[in-house]
């Protein structure tokens, strides 16, 4: 499997001059929704999906109780969850404060095994839904349609 990306043409807006640049961007799936998630899972595990479904609602419920407690949450396999937040600074010490806080955040880091997965993974250029400025493939494959199928 490999994950498609394409090339496309924008202006950025901390350049000041609105040259428009060349970036590649990642090929978008579908999501892959709650029910599906949960078919795939009773396939595997062999779990039925009512059971799996129970589990992920206990997880999620669970992982709020821990989040809104301060806690970092690390589900094996998959990664940890922290708590985070954007703030202001300042030069007053008091104004350092709750009102400071700009936007809550959830970050997300990856076990080493998804991290090692991400940079094993093959790019494969989709010239077709690129710019038109340049029709040329940019990887070896040639950009050949071989986006996985989950069954």
């Amino acid at each position: 499997m490999a994950l498609k990306f394409r090339r496309v043409k924008k202006s950025f807006g901390f350049d000041k001059s609105k040259t428009e640049k060349y970036v590649v961007v990642p090929e978008r799936a579908t999501p892959v929704g709650f029910e599906y998630l949960c078919e795939q899972i009773a396939l595997i595990s062999g779990v039925n999906k009512g059971m799996v479904r129970a589990t992920l609602f206990g997880l999620v419920s669970s992982m709020k109780t821990f989040i809104q407690q301060g806690h970092t949450v690390q589900v094996e396999g998959f990664g940890s969850f922290i708590p985070s937040f954007n703030a202001k600074s300042s030069l007053v010490e008091k104004d350092a404060n709750a009102e400071s806080i700009r936007k809550m955040k959830l970050r997300f880091v990856p076990c080493a095994e998804l991290r090692e997965m991400m940079e094993r993974m093959r790019m494969d250029f989709n010239d077709k839904d690129s710019t038109n400025d340049t029709k040329e493939s940019d990887s070896p494959s040639g950009g050949e349609d071989d986006r996985p199928v989950i069954e």
